[in-house]
C-alpha cells in the first residue's frame, strides 16, 4: 500500500512539472498589436496626410511604410516634417511585438518645437515592454533638450504643455505585455492658437507594441530633469510670411497699390466727393480673406 501511495505521488509530481514544461508553448499569443506614424494632430490626434501610418495585422508579420514628408495647416504652419519611416513587427509564437518611426525633421507651431534626427523604438513581449528614444537635437521654446527622460514635462506660456520623450506601459508583469512611445506631444491649453481649439494634441513619431493588444495607461518614471541650454532660435522650414504691408506712397512707382497715373487709375477732379476740393476723390481698397480648412485623414480603426 505504501509503494503505492509513493508511486501516486511521483506520478503527479513529473505531471505537474510535464504541464509546467509544455504551459508557454501552448499559451502562445492569440493576436499581437502594433502600429506607427510620424505625425497626428486633432483631440484625439489622428495620422495626417503622408504620415506614413503602419499597423501590424493581429497574427503578426511585418509590415512598413515611408513618405517624403507630412503637414497640417495653412503652409504647413501647424506642423511639418520632412523624411518618415515607420516599421512594425510581430510573432505570435515568441510573443513579442516591435515597432518604429523615424523622422528626420520635424517642427510644430511654426518653430515652437523643433527637432531633427527622431528614432523611436517600442518593444512588447515577456515580462516587461521596452523603449529606445533618441533625437539628434530637440528645442523647445528656444530651449535645447538634447536627451529628455521618459515624459518630461515642459510648461511653454501662451501655447500649452509639451511632453518629450512619453513612454506609457501596460500589462500584467506574465504573459500580456504594452507599451506606447512619442518622441513629442505637444497639448494646446490655449482657446485657439493656429486655428487649432484648446485640448488638441500634435504628435511627433508614434510607436506602439502590444500583446495581445496595445493598451497601455501607467507613465514611465521620468526621474531626474534633463539640462536645458537656450540656443538662438532659427527656422528649419522653408516657408516665410508673405508681406502684405502698405507703405502709403501711391504715387511712387515701387509700391504695390500704386494709384498714380502710371495705372491710369486717376478718377480726375470734379469726380463724386473730390469734385469740391479740386483733387481726387481717395481711393478705396478690398481686401478679401480667403480661410482654408484642412481636415486630417482619420487614423485606420484595428
Amino acid at each position: 500500500m505504501l509503494i503505492l501511495r509513493l508511486g501516486l505521488v511521483v506520478a503527479i509530481f513529473i505531471a505537474a512539472n510535464v504541464l509546467t514544461l509544455v504551459a508557454p508553448s501552448s499559451m502562445a499569443a492569440v493576436r499581437v498589436g502594433g502600429e506607427a506614424y510620424g505625425l497626428a494632430v486633432g483631440n484625439p490626434a489622428v495620422g495626417t496626410p503622408g504620415a506614413a501610418y503602419v499597423q501590424l495585422p493581429s497574427q503578426g508579420g511585418r509590415v512598413t511604410a515611408d513618405s517624403p514628408g507630412a503637414g497640417y495647416g495653412l503652409g504647413n504652419a501647424g506642423g511639418s516634417t520632412t523624411k518618415i519611416t515607420t516599421s512594425s513587427e510581430g510573432d505570435l509564437g515568441a510573443g513579442s511585438v516591435t515597432s518604429a518611426a523615424n523622422v528626420l525633421d520635424a517642427e510644430l507651431l511654426g518653430g515652437v518645437v523643433r527637432a531633427h534626427d527622431i528614432r523611436i523604438v517600442a518593444t512588447a513581449g515577456g515580462a516587461r515592454p521596452s523603449a529606445s528614444v533618441t533625437f539628434g537635437s530637440l528645442i523647445v521654446a528656444g530651449i535645447s533638450y538634447p536627451n529628455p527622460l521618459p515624459n518630461t514635462r515642459v510648461v511653454v506660456p501662451s501655447v500649452g504643455i509639451v511632453i518629450l520623450n512619453e513612454q506609457l506601459v501596460g500589462g500584467d508583469g506574465a504573459g500580456v505585455s504594452a507599451i506606447i512611445v512619442r518622441a513629442v506631444r505637444l497639448q494646446i491649453t490655449e482657446p485657439s492658437l493656429f486655428d487649432l481649439q484648446r485640448g488638441t494634441e500634435l504628435i511627433v513619431a508614434h510607436a506602439a507594441a502590444g500583446v495581445p493588444d496595445v493598451i497601455a495607461t501607467r507613465m514611465v518614471s521620468s526621474g531626474a530633469g534633463p539640462t536645458a541650454t537656450p540656443v538662438p532660435w532659427a527656422p528649419i522650414t522653408n516657408y516665410r510670411p508673405i508681406d502684405v504691408t502698405l507703405n502709403g506712397n501711391y504715387d511712387d512707382d515701387n509700391d504695390n497699390f500704386d494709384f498714380g497715373n502710371g495705372n491710369n487709375n486717376d478718377n480726375g477732379a470734379g469726380a463724386g466727393a473730390g469734385a469740391g476740393t479740386g483733387g481726387s476723390p481717395s481711393p478705396g481698397i478690398v481686401i478679401t480673406v480667403i480661410v482654408v480648412t484642412n481636415t486630417p485623414t482619420p487614423t485606420p480603426a484595428p
